[in-house]
């Protein structure tokens, strides 16, 4: 009998990420490790782009196309920081209401 493996999610995660590059495929796991499938990663582009090894402004180009394409949703900025979590794509859930489009009272 094959050994299941304890992280199903981040194998799954992997199986979706297939066809990206090394770059997204790294940048989206290091959001999966950090913050889960649903917890919002308050790291700066700067600390996340240290911690995978590669270059600020190709993490945050890298970024930005993952939130164009689904892979990550925007959820609020502090300051002239946004922070992020897994989107859709990356998670396989859908998202009923978006957590940054929902009404404040």
């Amino acid at each position: 009998m094959p050994r299941q493996s304890p992280y199903p999610e981040l194998d799954a995660l992997q199986a979706r990420t297939a066809e990206l590059s090394h770059l997204k495929q790294n940048l989206l796991m290091t959001y999966a490790i950090l913050g889960g499938l649903e917890h919002v990663v308050e790291r700066t582009a700067a600390e996340l782009a240290a911690r995978i090894g590669v270059p600020r402004p190709h993490f945050s180009r890298a970024r930005r196309e993952l939130e164009a394409e689904g892979w990550l949703e925007h959820v609020y900025t502090e300051g002239q920081v946004p922070f992020f979590r897994l989107g859709e794509k990356a998670t396989g859930r859908e998202v009923v209401v978006a957590l940054h489009s929902r009404p404040t009272a």
